[in-house]
């Protein structure tokens, strides 16, 4: 077994022992964060399989021998979710990263899922397609981790989370065993829905080896606008514009201290994407100008970078960086922009306008215990959630990250005792009280 596998400096011998390879070297890219994440789950030795064959005789290997398991891609954001328990072996797809197909009449690509976003619109671009998916984790994530994780962008204001348009899946399961869900036509309809169960899962249920997307056509042109003024003229122009006949792909909220990041004015900020033909594009940012002029805000166009940086502005930075995760009905926004104006001056703050969910980012201090249960109070009482993904360990300690999962709890623990029945898979990461 593993007779296959194609070593490195991150890549552990085949004749090695549990012990030998934990003490093993982990991979030159792992940023500092990473690496102290793996000193706490108890230095486990980090395997990367060259091949998805590979890659399902490591997972048996790891079956046989009991082995918990951290499934990862690149290993960029190992100290996100729960705190974990320590595990064996870190697997990595970060080698299994290549182009399986690309129907481009049929608008559907499948990949490994080492491959990273970026390399993914690389390709798709020669073909004038991308994939409409920005997320803040940025396109140097793998797109395993970006589907574990269930990370989102602007761009699901109008295309959805990268679950709407994930079409196929192929796992591994706790045994090694390849397993599939969807396919690779648009209107597959038959079977469980296994790309909704394993969106957002952190690898609690399998390591993803194969994805299938659909793809779309590239806008001819892009434009983007900013709108700032104060929070009621915000929120009047942000009303307007959602009931209007305007098609922007994003429209995002922004905070004070968020549109200071982008260098524009520290005031509450109207961020909106147009994507279309060139006249549309121009029309409708005009539009916005002539409504956002009539409350009395400032309106300007902005360079399309814009949106890359607001993505990187809410990166934590630091081990003690913390990310927020909310969502709340959007009819509360103006009751959770007065409240986030109150408490959390300093922070990030960026709204999904249409939707409702969004991010907050401390990217250097960490917010208190109270100031985070005060906001999750707000989002529950308004039909929402506030969860944690990144923070400090010791805030972690503290907190529940997760936050009430609702009644579906009961049913995610039947799921995770099929998929895993030994809790190996993940153990720690996910929901509190998931594995029992």
């Amino acid at each position: 077994m593993l007779k296959r596998l194609v070593w490195s400096t991150f890549f552990m011998p085949a004749a090695a022992t549990l012990a030998d390879w934990k003490a093993a070297s982990v991979p030159d890219f792992l940023a500092e964060r990473s690496r102290q994440e793996l000193a706490r789950l108890g230095n486990p030795g980090w395997w990367g399989p060259p091949d998805l064959e590979a890659l399902a005789e490591l997972m048996q290997l790891a079956a046989a021998e009991g082995w918990r398991i951290l499934p990862a891609g690149r290993g960029t954001r190992l100290d996100w979710g729960g705190l974990g328990h320590p595990v064996d072996a870190v697997i990595s797809t970060a080698a299994c990263d290549r182009l399986i197909e690309h129907a481009a009449a049929d608008l559907t690509v499948t990949v490994e899922a080492g491959m990273t976003l970026g390399q993914l619109q690389t390709i798709l671009a020669e073909t004038g397609q991308w994939l409409p998916f920005d997320p803040i984790a940025g396109e140097s994530s793998s797109l395993g981790a970006l589907v574990s994780t269930g990370m989102s962008g602007s761009l699901r204001h109008r295309y959805g989370s990268l679950r709407d348009f994930l079409i196929g899946i192929t796992f591994l399961r706790h045994d090694g065993q390849w397993a599939k869900g969807g396919g690779r036509v648009v209107k597959n309809v038959a079977g469980y829905d296994m790309m909704k169960l394993l969106h957002g899962a952190w690898g609690s249920l399998g390591l993803i080896g194969k994805l299938t997307f659909r793809t779309y056509p590239l806008p001819n042109a892009w434009g983007t606008i900013a709108c700032q003024g104060d929070r009621e003229a915000i929120l009047q122009l942000r009303s307007q514009l959602v009931r209007s006949d305007l098609t922007p792909v994003a429209f995002d909220l922004l905070s004070p201290a968020a549109a200071a990041e982008l260098e524009l004015r520290s005031q509450w900020t109207v961020l909106l994407r147009f994507g279309s033909v060139a006249a549309s594009v121009q029309e409708q940012q005009q539009v916005v100008e002539l409504q956002a002029t009539r409350l009395g805000l400032a309106a300007m166009t902005v360079a399309e970078p814009v949106w890359g940086q607001l993505n990187q502005s809410f990166e934590p930075r630091s081990r003690s960086a913390t990310l927020i995760k909310f969502a709340l009905l959007p009819s509360q926004l103006p009751c959770l922009l007065a409240e986030l104006e109150a408490i959390a001056p300093t922070a990030l703050g960026r709204v999904h306008a249409a939707s409702g969910a969004g991010w907050l980012v401390w990217p250097e201090a960490e917010p208190t215990v109270e100031t985070l249960l005060r906001l999750r109070r707000h989002c529950e009482v308004a039909e929402g959630f506030l969860s944690v993904p990144a923070a400090s360990v010791s805030l972690k300690q503290q907190l529940d990250i997760w936050g009430y999962p609702g009644q579906g709890l009961a049913v995610m623990r039947a799921i995770k005792r099929q998929f895993d029945p030994q809790s190996r898979l993940a153990p720690g990461r996910f929901l509190a009280g998931l594995e029992e």
